[in-house]
């Protein structure tokens, strides 16, 4: 049986979440504010209201413009918070490579995210997905 990658990292997330790891404690060691202004507009209710708009990425001297296309539940909020994807479309001229970005939005502001280069059926563009989990107490 084939596993796409997309599949494979959605696995692998949940897996992880299913492990335990206690990440509120790294968080206070690395001095992160969970309940911070930076991440409270950051929920899957936030990025729905702009789905189909634009985003500027942050790349080396340059901004790439990309679109999300796609926001995705993996698996029910809990009180300590949501775990969910975003799937952007952005244009072959410009692709990006698997790192962290300094992401831009005209309403949600900017905030950093991981992005992996994603493979899907429609070869016309580029897509990238972002996984937030925040399911952890």
């Amino acid at each position: 049986m084939a596993t796409s990658r997309r599949n494979f990292l959605r696995s692998g997330s949940l897996v992880a979440l299913a492990a335990g790891i206690p990440l509120a404690s790294l968080e206070r060691v690395l001095g992160y504010d969970r309940g911070g202004p930076a991440m409270a507009g950051l929920t899957r209710k936030n990025f729905a209201e702009h789905l189909n708009q634009d985003f500027i990425i942050h790349h080396a001297q340059s901004k790439v413009s990309v679109r999300l296309v796609e926001v995705e539940s993996l698996g029910a909020a809990t009180p300590y918070g949501e775990a969910f994807s975003l799937l952007f479309r952005g244009n072959h001229s410009t692709a990006l490579k698997q790192n962290t970005y300094v992401i831009e939005h005209g309403k949600l502001g900017r905030f950093s995210f991981l992005l992996v280069p994603m493979r899907t059926r429609d070869k016309s563009a580029v897509f990238y997905e972002a996984i937030i989990n925040r399911l952890h107490g």
